[in-house]
């Protein structure tokens, strides 16, 4: 066990996960003391900070769009270090005006706010530092994701602990009142974002980053509803809660959440670890190695889980009696029910960088949006039908079920994917083709060239998909319905789509693997296309299609001119006659976007 522990700490994963376990479970000690310094200014200001508190973990995702895992993920596969910093750079471009904007609406209507957050307009005093507590964390985000990204544990983690257990535990030291602790949270939070960032942003402009604030929106922006709903998850109840009745009972859901936060907490530096090391794994190659990273964290994760609820559910009473005081009982029979909900949580934490790594679409995003519409159903039973508090927190405890499941199940197959490519020859290639005609109509002669090209001088394993309608809704959810089994059969590593408009969209809106899209003609060129809405509805879905694409191919330099974005990494590749005549560049793009390398690196 001793060459064991002392073979970890030589390795830079074991310190990696020393550091950030370390950080983490300060950060928590933190957190705790924070509320049980709350609770000893009373009742009142601990339903409000507990509120608070929640409102802040609701809202401040929204502003980064997906840039904070985004971040983390690209830094972590680039080596430049002005490829680190142009992601950086990028972010602020739209994180910097959306912070503004919801300070300055919280400065403006803070009565309405405070109807919503607290549900009277009397707490209108907390609003605008609500907000810039919102927007400053917001801000820490982006520098602490940037750090870790680079590996740089050692600031990163400092500042964690510095942010999220230092600052509020001083601010209760320093004031009584809530409101100014608030506000001291929020500019200490504040000026530790801008330390956190000073050093990426110092130094020579890195040049245009345009294409970098690309990746980041395609990747983050599919990942803020699941943001949503992952804030919504922990927060929604309270704000139903205190609807129906009132903000005592509001905080005694909130607490029982903010409970469910702190354990999960745990396993926060699982996910931190994960994300980086996933994404430098399936950059290189070591799909043997990730496999083993999961399969081992997965069990450890799930025993964790399992103690860590059972230790409460049979001690709330003394747990909860030194953290809150004369006041816990209040709290306990709630808590007792959410934290049930540590478990499928504490799992979802912990291993959800794995789908965020794998995964081009939001996986996690599906599954939290799904899971919030379990929530949202039972609370409005709760709206319609009088029900007591301990509904709630049991209709949060199912959403929170499924969630775990869910995660499960995905991980499960991401472990088999992975299991499969470490199988087989390096050089092969799966690719789906989807082709927006009825199978033996004879439409795109040359697109079928290319791509039986592919798998007679290159090895690639093809698989048709016909898409038999581009018009008919009903027919379009009918071929989603196959082209989603299809991709549960065949596997493949890239999807390939001839043809933009709706063909394109469909494939990108519908497939959970990477999608390149090769443009023909008149699918990006509509100035021939007749009709009055046509020309402009089928461009618009092209210009969309080629946004959230994972790689794209046109037929020539003039074609590519009429993109609105990313013309920079269009392959172009005429399809000729001879359909060897460009097979191996386009294997060569196929495979750079289906194994995350730069194009042209794999052939």
């Amino acid at each position: 066990m001793r060459e064991k522990i002392l073979g970890m700490l030589r390795s830079r994963d074991g310190r990696d996960s020393l550091l950030t376990y370390v950080a983490e479970g300060l950060a928590m000690v933190g957190m705790v003391l924070a509320y049980r310094l709350a609770a000893m200014e009373g009742r009142h200001d601990l339903d409000l900070y507990v509120v608070v508190r929640r409102s802040v973990s609701f809202m401040f995702p929204l502003l980064l769009l997906g840039a904070m895992v985004g971040i983390t993920r690209f830094v972590a596969m680039k080596s430049r270090p002005e490829e680190r910093r142009r992601f950086l750079i990028a972010s602020l471009y739209w994180v910097i005006p959306l912070c503004g904007a919801v300070f300055l609406i919280g400065v403006l209507f803070p009565e309405e706010i405070s109807w919503v957050v607290f549900g009277s307009g009397s707490e209108k005093d907390l609003v605008p530092p609500l907000a810039l507590m919102i927007a400053s964390i917001a801000l820490y985000g982006l520098g602490y994701s940037f750090l870790r990204g680079q590996r740089q544990l050692v600031p990163a983690n400092s500042i964690q602990v510095l942010a999220l257990a230092v600052v509020p535990c001083l601010a209760f030291f320093l004031s009584h009142d809530l409101v100014t602790v608030c506000w001291g949270t929020g500019l200490a939070w504040l000026a530790i974002a801008v330390f956190a960032m000073l050093p990426g942003l110092s130094g020579p402009p890195p040049g245009s980053c345009a294409k970098e604030r690309g990746e980041l929106l395609r990747y983050g922006l599919p990942r803020v509803p699941g943001d949503m709903a992952l804030g919504a998850l922990l927060t929604l109840p309270v704000y139903v809660v205190a609807r129906t009745h009132g903000l005592s009972a509001s905080g005694e859901i909130g607490f029982g959440c903010t409970l469910l936060n702190l354990a999960a907490a745990l396993f926060s530096p699982l996910a931190l670890i994960l994300l980086p090391a996933s994404a430098s794994q399936l950059a290189s190659g070591d799909h043997a190695g990730l496999s083993a990273r999961i399969g081992k964290l997965t069990w450890m994760a799930l025993a964790a889980c399992g103690v860590i609820t059972l230790v409460f559910e049979l001690a709330a009473d003394p747990i909860l009696h030194i953290y809150l005081g004369e006041n816990y009982k209040d709290y306990v029979a709630v808590s007792r029910v959410i934290f049930l909900g540590a478990i499928p949580f504490g799992f979802f934490v912990g291993l959800r960088s794995v789908l965020d790594a794998y995964y081009h679409t939001p996986r996690n995003g599906i599954n939290l949006t799904t899971a919030l519409m379990i929530l949202l159903v039972g609370s409005a039973i709760h709206f319609v039908i009088p029900t007591p508090v301990m509904f709630v927190a049991g209709v949060l405890l199912v959403s929170l079920t499924y969630l775990g499941w869910a995660t499960w199940r995905d991980i499960r197959f991401v472990q088999t994917e992975l299991a499969r490519l470490v199988d087989r020859p390096s050089h092969a290639l799966n690719i789906v083709v989807v082709i927006p005609a009825p199978e033996g109509s004879g439409a795109y002669p040359l697109a079928y060239a290319q791509a039986n090209a592919l798998a007679r001088d290159h090895g690639a394993t093809v698989t048709y998909f016909h898409l038999n309608s581009r018009t008919s809704p009903l027919v379009l959810l009918a071929a989603r319905r196959r082209f989603k089994a299809l991709l549960k059969t065949a596997r493949p590593d890239v999807v390939l789509v001839y043809y933009g408009s709706v063909s394109a969209l469909f494939t990108v809106l519908s497939s959970s693997v990477p999608v390149v899209v090769s443009f023909l003609g008149d699918d990006l060129d509509r100035s021939s296309v007749s009709g009055v809405a046509r020309p402009f509805v089928g461009g618009l879905f092209s210009q969309i299609a080629a946004f959230f694409a994972a790689g794209l191919i046109c037929t020539t330099d003039q074609l590519r001119d009429h993109l609105w974005w990313r013309r920079n990494e269009v392959v172009v590749m005429r399809l000729h006659d001879d359909p060897s005549h460009n097979a191996t560049a386009a294997m060569a793009h196929l495979r750079a976007v289906a194994f995350h390398v730069p194009n042209g690196t794999m052939t």
